[in-house]
């Protein structure tokens, strides 16, 4: 599953499954439930002692296992409730009265256990939230059994979980996402992810509809006038959260087959199709290049590719044979569509496709493995990104990744990776950072330092061995150790069974004997954060490049204490030491003085953009902390700005306009002056006129270099140009209308409130959102009031308007989405979609807690409390955001005099 992000906040999380039928001869009833409709037997038969397992409060008891499960359900869009029949073949392990399953927001009507031709009936019992006891009548025996269950249940009309329904252009659809723990709101089911066993789903939908699932279809036959049934497939081992499907009068368009014969097709809501044409060229390509890396056919026998209008909590989703997508992460326009989107689609389907092999063909046992399923994914997808078209220059992404790592573990809150789960809110909170960016940047390091053919290999064998079944972790690890010859199962441990990152310092002493490098670690924690608990030395892989002789040398050591030494070569003491080859190291480096000078001196010209990159993020965050001058971490600005690519001209931008908030009013002109002085000139070369001959780092560079001059500068000249250009913005480029239409309508008031009367008019989705966030983003607070108004406005869909908030330009503007919120909570918290893996919800409160206000702090502290305290997964996420405002407190305290004293100098 692809993670999704806005304004900094962590987007939210979730995924598919379903559950089974074995009784071909009886109908699933129509698709409409009674109003009350109740479980089967209200009090249920009494037991013997020990007969009943106790009520689960995380697993289900194990007496239970399934082998297969053989699912009938009657799925009608045009309607709000559907109804199923599933049957569960497994055994029973031990004599056994009671049976749990998984269940959410089910009316069973009617429930029995088979074995040959006995039959016994079974009381079903909903226990809040999710468990279902059943009740046998007589007790069951040891042995093989098959439960089969008739329920009804309600389509989900605003969370993208479970079985959901959506309405485009008048005409209703319905789709499924089962992961993590939502299978159970769909089929009644053994929802946990060892539970891997074959599927045989069945839907009865109108003849109007088309079906797809995880398989192809075995038989479509007319049911009666109105509906017709699809019987799929029987599946290959899965989990429930991998089961999935779609209902409605999609648009089917052929993608061709892979190099190895696999079938792709993208399927879409009516009227889409044309924008499915750069994935129809692609699909194939991507799925090749992902064969090639595993070495294996892909595992299943065809490959659809289902769009889903609007997602909340997923970008997409991995389910084995029918990978699900948010239509903005695969649909391009191919008039207007921008390179960053097409990189997107690549990118999300890289790592969609890669879980094909890693997550469904090999499943972690439990979720605190669910690391290595979306870490690896990550990993992998930014070499089949690069490989599939090195013009994106993909090979420079896994530094972007490494630095938003470091930075949210820089938290003493941050989780560990393989993190233990002991209630469901862990199993929420397991869907973030930690688990998709610092497991990537994991995997990233030990490549390195087992080599990446040996790695490639490991991971190969690891498959081979475990195909179509569960494993963990440690039998990853133990893959990668038998290919490589090597111990790396303590590094691997250090770093996914305890939270935060270690900083390093190195101290060079040079002697006639011999040079060596000191080098020393420690929990990083910056000003604002309380040390946290005493984290035991990392097994640090750690490669350093220095000079010898006036040329680049390297060296590596495995550093497994609190102190170390890597011997160098004798001679001349190195003039410079970068302690971080290819920043591939997940650590980060306190430097002194002469270690940055000469890194930015002599040492430059022989680094590489990731490892100049690296160098900067270490001194920009000592400019954070206080131990580096900021005007230290600025003199690198014009160093990086030789470069063109988009991630070395965003740091170098990163640095000046990370500091904009604690610009104060009176300075504001020197700062908008020093920003259209330092980067003004790129802007205006690129301007808002794209070129066919466009890639994505012009594109990308082009975006950033004119927030930064025309938004954040105000550059007179840019800003006339976006407001000439607004007439037509809906058929400029998307890589820049939305940023035409932000300048513009914070430049002109009337256009403001053109745009405010047109929003509910636009029937393009991409369309509509840019023109919501421009509306919001205006710096003026009486208009950005009547734009937050758009989050209580019942005829728009609130998971287009819930971001709204965040959308805040300025100090002021952020003060007023703030007090707007705390004075319509209660509506809009009543109307957001809350079965995500994280909570939309509690990821509000990062609203108030980026508030950065010693003053505020208690009363910030108080309300958020209050407010989303009692929310699934809150916890963990109101002590991430909190501390997040302590650091930024600290950070305000430190950065504000320095900034000021800074652009006092400046004229």
């Amino acid at each position: 599953m692809s993670l999704r992000r806005r304004a900094g906040l962590l987007a939210l999380v979730s995924a598919t499954a379903a559950c089974g039928s074995s009784r071909p001869d009886v109908t699933v009833p129509a698709p409409t439930v009674p109003a009350g409709d109740s479980p089967v037997a209200a009090t249920p038969p009494p037991a013997a002692p020990g007969l009943v397992p106790p009520q689960p409060t995380l697993r289900l008891p194990k007496n239970f296992i399934p082998a297969s499960y053989d699912a009938r359900l009657a799925i009608d869009p045009g309607v709000t409730t559907f109804t199923g029949h599933v049957a569960i073949s497994g055994a029973i392990r031990e004599l056994s009265s009671g049976l749990w399953l998984h269940a959410e927001g089910l009316r069973i009507t009617h429930a029995v256990a088979r074995r040959g031709a006995t039959e016994v009936a079974l009381a079903a019992t909903q226990h809040a939230p999710d468990l279902l006891e059943l009740r046998a009548a007589t007790p069951l025996a040891t042995g093989d059994w098959t439960i089969t269950l008739d329920y009804s249940a309600t389509y989900e009309p605003v969370n993208t979980a479970g079985a959901f329904r959506q309405t485009v252009d008048g005409t209703p659809y319905v789709w499924t996402q089962f992961e993590a723990t939502f299978a159970r709101r769909a089929i009644p089911c053994v929802d946990e992810p060892d539970s891997k066993v074959p599927w045989k789903l069945t839907l009865d939908v109108p003849t109007a509809d088309i079906a797809v699932a995880n398989t192809p279809v075995a038989t479509d036959t007319p049911l009666d006038a109105a509906h017709h049934r699809v019987v799929f497939a029987t599946t290959k081992p899965l989990p429930t959260y991998l089961i999935a499907f779609g209902v409605g009068p999609f648009e089917i368009i052929p993608a061709g087959s892979s190099r190895r014969g696999t079938p792709i097709r993208i399927v879409t809501v009516k009227g889409k199709a044309p924008n499915a044409a750069f994935a129809v060229k692609t699909a194939a390509r991507i799925l090749d290049t992902a064969e090639d890396w595993f070495g294996s056919s892909y595992p299943y026998e065809k490959l659809d590719l289902l769009t889903i209008p609007i997602t909340v909590g997923f970008g997409a989703m991995e389910n084995a044979g029918l990978i699900t997508f948010a239509e903005d992460a695969i649909l391009v326009d191919p008039k207007t569509g921008s390179r960053a989107r097409q990189h997107e689609w690549i990118s999300t389907a890289a790592h969609e496709i890669a879980h094909q092999w890693f997550g469904d063909l090999v499943t972690p046992v439990y979720w605190d493995d669910i690391w290595l399923n979306e870490g690896f994914a990550t990993w992998l997808a930014t070499k089949l990104t690069f490989k599939f078209d090195p013009a994106y220059h993909d090979d420079l992404a896994i530094l972007e990744t490494r630095n938003t790592a470091l930075a949210d573990d820089a938290l003493v809150s941050a989780r560990q990776v393989r993190e233990p789960i002991r209630t469901p809110d862990d199993i929420s909170n397991v869907f973030d950072n930690i688990t998709y960016l610092k497991g990537a940047s994991i995997l990233a390091m030990l490549e390195r330092y087992v080599g990446p053919d040996v790695f490639q290999r490991g991971v190969r064998e690891y498959l081979a061995s475990k195909a179509y079944g569960n494993a963990t972790s440690s039998d990853f690890i133990a893959a990668i150790a038998s290919a490589s010859g090597k111990d790396v199962t303590p590094a691997f441990d250090s770093f996914l069974d305890q939270p935060g990152a270690p900083e390093l310092t190195l101290t060079p002493s040079c002697a006639a004997s011999g040079n060596q490098l000191a080098i020393t670690q420690h929990r990083y924690t910056p000003p604002g954060s309380a040390k946290g608990a005493a984290t035991a030395p990392w097994h640090l892989p750690l490669c350093v490049a220095f000079e010898q002789r006036g040329k680049r040398a390297e060296a590596c050591t495995l550093l497994d204490g609190p102190t170390g030494v890597l011997a160098l070569p004798a001679g001349a003491c190195p003039k410079w030491v970068m302690p971080n080859v290819e920043g591939a190291g997940y650590y980060r480096v306190a430097y002194t003085a002469a270690q940055i000078a000469a890194l930015r001196g002599p040492a430059w010209p022989l680094l590489s953009s990731n490892e100049r990159r690296a160098v900067v993020f270490d001194v920009a965050a000592g400019a954070e902390t206080g131990t580096v001058p900021f005007t230290t971490a600025l003199g690198f600005v014009p160093k990086l700005l030789t470069a063109s690519d988009r991630f070395t001209v965003g740091a170098a931008l990163e640095i000046p306009t990370g500091v904009n908030e604690w610009v104060s009013a009176d300075l504001r002109g020197k700062y908008e002056r020093y920003l259209r002085a330092t980067f003004g000139p790129a802007a205006l070369r690129a301007g808002f006129t794209t070129k066919p001959t466009d890639t994505l780092d012009t594109e990308r560079t082009r975006s950033a270099l004119l927030t930064a001059v025309a938004w954040v500068g105000r550059d007179p000249k840019l800003v006339a140009a976006a407001v000439a250009l607004e007439p037509t913005w809906h058929d400029l480029p998307q890589s820049v209308r939305g940023t035409v239409l932000e300048i513009a309508v914070d430049a002109k008031p009337e256009l403001f409130a053109t745009i405010l009367a047109q929003v509910h008019a636009e029937p393009d989705r991409d369309h509509r959102r840019e023109m919501m966030y421009a509306l919001a983003s205006t710096r003026d607070v009486a208009r950005q009031q009547q734009a937050l108004a758009l989050m209580l406005d019942k005829t728009l869909d609130i998971r287009e308007t819930l971001w709204l908030p965040f959308s805040a330009s300025t100090p002021e503007n952020w003060d007023t989405a703030r007090a707007f919120f705390r004075a319509h909570d209660a509506e809009i918290l009543a109307r957001l979609p809350s079965a995500t893996a994280t909570n939309p919800s509690a990821e509000l409160s990062a609203l108030f807690t980026a508030t950065c206000r010693a003053e505020k702090r208690a009363e910030v502290v108080a309300y958020v409390t209050k407010t989303f305290g009692g929310m699934a997964g809150a916890a963990q996420t109101l002590a991430e955001n909190t501390e997040q405002m302590d650091q930024c407190i600290a950070r305000r305290a430190l950065l504000e005099p320095t900034v000021r004293a800074w652009l006092s100098k400046l004229h």
